[in-house]
């Protein structure tokens, strides 16, 4: 009984002895800027940003707020609760951020160092700006002094020597390598830091099986992206607890760098919101259901043709799978220096699905001091791209410009259905040019007749004598044409245009003699469906040093080859944000001259043909020509400057020469049709299907043939150039490189 009278006694004293529950805050309370929360006893702290998502965490807890607003702070113990609402700043300086794009404050961080001791480093230093990133992502990062400042021993576990002695480690900025330590140098607004995992003196960021890309803006706010070559689990930032339930994340990343996943998993009773960090645009996504959901986003290479269909920057492209029918929100944003970069609006920003086609998705958007906010809400599940308008391209095919080439041109078709230049017979490859413009224009070749008679009537009748003659390009060129008219390249009158051109594909992947050869046979193949990894691979590796592709292996680059090579290459699957693009386009556009126009090679003038050339592999790696000025001219506004009043295309402002040629190039490149137009599936006969025209040209007035230029004498090359004449790169002349010798090439062929 005396035992139970103490109990009593007892339990009485330590409900007297007991203290309100209380919340401390430790911190300025801005954005970007670290509080430590903290109760003066044993309890679970739920916190809520603007009555978000809530965060659990227990008795002491750090948190660093991403936007501005109100953060609710509740504290549960045995049967009591505390609350407490903090006001969350913006910066003095201006920006901020908001979920899933992050701010890089002012100030410095404190780093337990691992052999000792700590350091204070600014977060505007190459290693600050990892240590916020580590921060806001949820990783680990260990530090060591050395003798020339700190360097990083370790990040998300893989540490110094992981992948051999002298494995570690490094960072770059803007694409170079600074000689100082990651503390010592200081970042501007704007910078790309790069943290990647060395394994000897050769890597580079690309190349690397682990890095970390930190994107930084002109208000200091940044974004992370992450490449992982092996599978984590709860390796973004952990498990999240959400409303109703537990969101779970596994980040599963592939050995190519260009493709990440992320998988969330939700039982949620009420709506989740969640970040996503895998796209190159931060998503935030709220998602409504009482049932097990599972969702995987991918962030996709930007490669593949079916984004040159877009006509538009792309900032992100990402695909989104659901195992049940669920409703989604889809939140991102972008800042308005990078629309004003665009030269575009809010207006011009779009999400699209693609579904066999793309289709554009209603998306509404607010605004603060910094950025744009985009909305969206999804119910179906396939592939996405986030992406910009261009503005004043491509043209229309109803475009008055248009509609006068295409008068033009159907006034070179002959009674046999074919196409040549004034005063010249029918060609082969004359008509296979014609065929390809016609189709990029949206109009049936089959339709386009003379006398009775179409280009593919002129194809049909005269391929059996042309056949034995035809050299790779002249195969290469065929075949595009046969399958941009939707006929069979397999069976064309009983010859297997396909088989012959894969016959010419050696071990090593080279097609041909010739790098333009091998360039013209991926484009084809690539048409066909066929795999073109190895021949792809071979291109790759004939870059020159200086970013561009010649003509033939040890020839000095030229500015048609190097656009032709871009669209290959893509189309080959290639991304367009690859190291081999980005120096072959860097190549590319020191061939601009002051007028706006591109050259072919040396300082020879601009030209129609490489102005054409050139739009195409823009159109192919995603930039508007219209922004590719010199002198504020675009390569467009040149091209254009180029066409007569008959509508026809001059070769230079000096000299009309080839036409028929250069206005079929101008055709397709003005219509922002890259190689290759259309695709079919290998070994697949299809229906022709007939287009519709969107224009029904008129011949224009009989012409008076345009006088050809006086020829300039040209001295004996030094080299050989092939015995067919180049199918490309201009079309139809082999790029002829003299040592210390200026040369004009004065006569293209239509041929």
């Amino acid at each position: 009984m005396k035992g139970k009278i103490l109990l009593v006694l007892l339990l009485i004293s330590c409900i007297h002895l007991a203290k309100a529950l209380s919340i401390s805050v430790e911190g300025d309370c801005i954005v970007g800027h670290k509080l430590l929360i903290k109760t003066d006893e044993p309890a679970l702290i739920i916190l809520r940003m603007n009555g978000g998502t809530p965060i659990y965490a227990n008795t002491s807890a750090y948190f660093t707020p991403q936007v501005t607003g109100k953060l609710r702070i509740e504290a549960v113990a045995r049967n009591e609760r505390a609350f407490k609402v903090v006001e969350i700043k913006k910066p003095s300086g201006g920006g901020g951020g908001y979920v899933g794009h992050y701010y890089l404050p002012e100030g410095n961080v404190t780093v337990t160092l691992e052999n000792g001791g700590t350091a204070s480093v600014s977060y505007r230093t190459a290693l600050g700006a990892l240590l916020r990133a580590s921060e806001v992502m949820g990783f680990g990062v260990r530090v060591k002094a050395w003798s020339y400042g700190l360097f990083v021993d370790c990040i998300r576990g893989i540490c110094t020597g992981h992948l051999g002695k002298s494995s570690g480690w490094m960072y770059s900025v803007n694409g170079e390598i600074p000689m100082v330590s990651a503390d010592r140098y200081n970042l501007k607004a704007g910078d790309d830091v790069i943290w990647y995992f060395s394994r000897s003196m050769s890597e580079t960021p690309e190349s690397s099986p682990y890095r970390i890309e930190i994107k930084t803006y002109p208000d200091w706010s940044f974004d992370v992206h992450m490449h992982w070559s092996i599978t984590h689990v709860s390796g973004g930032g952990g498990s999240t607890q959400v409303s109703g339930g537990e969101v779970k994340r596994t980040e599963e990343k592939a050995v190519n760098v260009t493709t990440t996943k992320e998988t969330l998993k939700a039982i949620v009773n009420g709506t989740a919101t969640f970040v996503v960090n895998v796209t190159r645009v931060p998503l935030k996504v709220a998602v409504k259901t009482a049932k097990l959901v599972e969702l995987e986003f991918e962030r996709k290479a930007l490669a593949g043709m079916e984004l040159n269909k877009l006509y538009a920057t792309v900032l992100d492209y990402f695909s989104i799978k659901a195992n049940r029918s669920v409703k989604l929100t889809l939140s991102f944003a972008l800042s308005k220096d990078t629309l004003r970069r665009l030269n575009s609006s809010p207006k011009d920003v779009f999400l699209a699905e693609l579904k066999g086609t793309w289709i554009q998705i209603p998306i509404s958007y607010s605004e603060n001091e910094t950025h744009y906010l985009f909305r969206a809400n999804l119910t179906n599940f396939s592939s996405f791209v986030i992406a910009v308008k261009w503005r004043g391209f491509p043209l229309n095919a109803t475009d008055e410009r248009i509609v006068r080439a295409l008068n033009y041109l159907k006034t070179l078709q002959k009674d046999d259905g074919g196409f040549g230049n004034p005063n010249e017979n029918s060609s082969f490859s004359a008509t296979c040019w014609a065929v390809m413009a016609l189709v990029s224009a949206g109009i049936d070749p089959h339709g386009w007749k003379k006398n009775g008679k179409s280009p593919i009537d002129y194809l049909r009748d005269h391929i059996v004598e042309e056949y034995p003659k035809m050299g790779t390009a002249d195969l290469a060129r065929t075949i595009l044409a046969l399958v941009y008219s939707g006929e069979n390249p397999w069976n064309f009158s009983g010859i297997d245009l396909v088989s012959a051109l894969k016959d010419r594909t050696k071990k090593d992947g080279q097609i041909g003699d010739y790098i333009y050869t091998t360039i013209w046979g991926i484009i084809a193949l690539k048409a066909c469906g066929k795999n073109v990894s190895k021949s792809v691979e071979w291109l790759a590796s004939h870059q020159n040093p200086d970013g561009g592709f010649a003509w033939a292996v040890g020839e000095k680059s030229d500015y048609d080859d190097t656009a032709a090579a871009i669209q290959a290459l893509i189309a080959g699957g290639i991304p367009r944000d690859s190291e081999v693009i980005k120096k072959a386009l860097e190549f590319l556009k020191t061939g601009q001259n002051e007028d706006g126009g591109m050259r072919y090679f040396g300082n020879s003038a601009s030209n129609s043909a490489s102005d054409s050339w050139t739009i195409q592999a823009l159109v192919a790696a995603g930039i508007n020509p219209k922004e590719w000025k010199k002198n504020g001219v675009s390569v467009v506004d040149h091209l254009l400057s180029l066409q007569t009043d008959e509508g026809y295309f001059k070769y230079t402002k000096f000299v009309t020469d080839n036409p028929g040629y250069m206005t079929v190039s101008a055709i397709m490149a003005l219509l922002g049709k890259p190689h290759p137009i259309k695709v079919t599936k290998e070994h697949k006969e299809k229906a022709h299907e007939i287009i519709k025209p969107l224009i029904t040209p008129k011949p224009s007035p009989t012409q008076t043939p345009t006088p050809k230029p006086t020829s300039i004498p040209t001295p004996t090359p030094t080299v050989t150039p092939p015995s067919t004449q180049p199918f490309g790169i201009d079309g139809f002349t082999a790029l002829i490189a003299l040592a210390g010798i200026t040369i004009a090439l004065a006569v293209r062929r239509w041929r």
